[in-house]
């Protein structure tokens, strides 16, 4: 099952299916269109936009570093991913997200 953000960054079309679009994507079903937002896997990304289709597969879907946003379509996965780099950066001074997210979720946002 994937590691989701306490409290997930959610584009204005995906809010309406969330829940579910959440459970079908743990039980490795199908979601067209949907994109996620994750913790890079390697030192040099800051974020990683990543298509749900890509976790249909057993392995990418057991290797996904933990979820912090959920869109419908790509272009409001980049909108996503500009707000949240503009709320850590004006947070923090940087763009070290997971140290954001962290304090985000320990001050229960």
């Amino acid at each position: 099952m994937l590691t989701w953000y306490g409290h997930l960054y959610v584009g204005e079309k995906a809010k309406r299916q969330v829940r579910r679009t959440m459970g079908r994507i743990n039980k490795r079903k199908p979601t067209p269109g949907i994109y996620l937002l994750t913790l890079p896997r390697n030192g040099r990304n800051v974020m990683e936009i990543v298509s749900t289709a890509v976790l249909l597969q057993e392995t990418a879907h057991m290797r996904c570093p933990k979820v912090m946003g959920i869109a419908r379509g790509k272009e409001e996965a980049c909108v996503l991913m500009q707000k949240i780099l503009k709320e850590t950066y004006a947070a923090t001074g940087g763009f070290c997200i997971e140290k954001y997210l962290n304090l985000q979720e320990a001050q229960g946002r």
